[in-house]
């Protein structure tokens, strides 16, 4: 028996109401509808505009969708009170960008475990699984008492996608998660997503890395621009 999807995506729309053009309103995503299992990787590909981020942006509660429907292991996205978001995020979807934001002068192994914390761990087992990521994602140990707001971009960007797969959510939503990143640290990322693919986690990402999105997606889901007033 085929297992049900972790995220199910549903005749999807977005519209953004553009106040200082006399409220005129542009159609983002329309209609866009897919299935994500245990296991896989789904890349989103289209060129710029085509609505990839704001994708990954609706399904993590940030942007509210006009139309249609995003179930998350069941529990519908679309309508959803602050509560039911806060949750899934707290328990269910980790969501990674290109850029870390986090509080300035917060240490970075900190940074990292606050997801594990938050969900009642021990800061002995959170801060342990904060170094074994730091570790795979070559962050030295020198580093991490220091606030990340003090590393390079790339330093930043591999301390997010350790926060992000800190807390080993179901669902991983990663918009770009390796455009800072040179050769070296791009193939710990894609030993990072390997192994959660392994475990059953679900990945939606948004790769501008063509190598990466071959080698860590199963499949891919294409977006166009959508080309008219909504």
């Amino acid at each position: 028996m085929t297992p049900d999807p972790i995220l199910r995506v549903r005749d999807l729309a977005k519209d953004f109401t553009l106040h200082n053009r006399s409220g005129a309103r542009i159609a983002a995503l329309d209609s866009v509808s897919f299935d994500v299992r245990a296991g896989e990787c789904l890349v989103l590909a289209g060129p710029s505009g085509a609505g990839k981020s704001t994708l990954l942006r609706c399904v993590y509660g940030n942007y509210l969708a006009s139309r249609g429907s995003i179930r998350v292991d069941g529990t519908e996205i679309v309508g959803a009170d602050h509560r039911t978001i806060l949750a899934l995020r707290r328990t269910r979807v980790g969501y990674v960008s290109q850029f870390l934001r986090a509080v300035p002068r917060v240490p970075a192994r900190e940074v990292v475990a606050e997801p594990l914390l938050a969900r009642g761990e021990t800061r002995d087992a959170a801060f342990e699984r904060a170094d074994s990521l730091l570790d795979a994602l070559g962050i030295p140990s020198a580093l991490r008492g220091l606030p990340p707001a003090t590393f390079s971009g790339g330093e930043q960007q591999r301390v997010d996608l350790a926060r992000g797969f800190a807390a080993a959510f179901p669902l991983m939503l990663l918009d770009e998660p390796t455009s800072a990143l040179d050769a070296a640290n791009r193939r710990r990322v894609v030993a990072l997503l390997e192994d959660a693919k392994r475990r059953g986690c679900a990945v939606v990402g948004v790769f501008h890395d063509e190598d990466i999105a071959a080698a860590v997606g199963t499949r891919r889901h294409p977006l166009e621009p959508v080309r008219r007033a909504a």
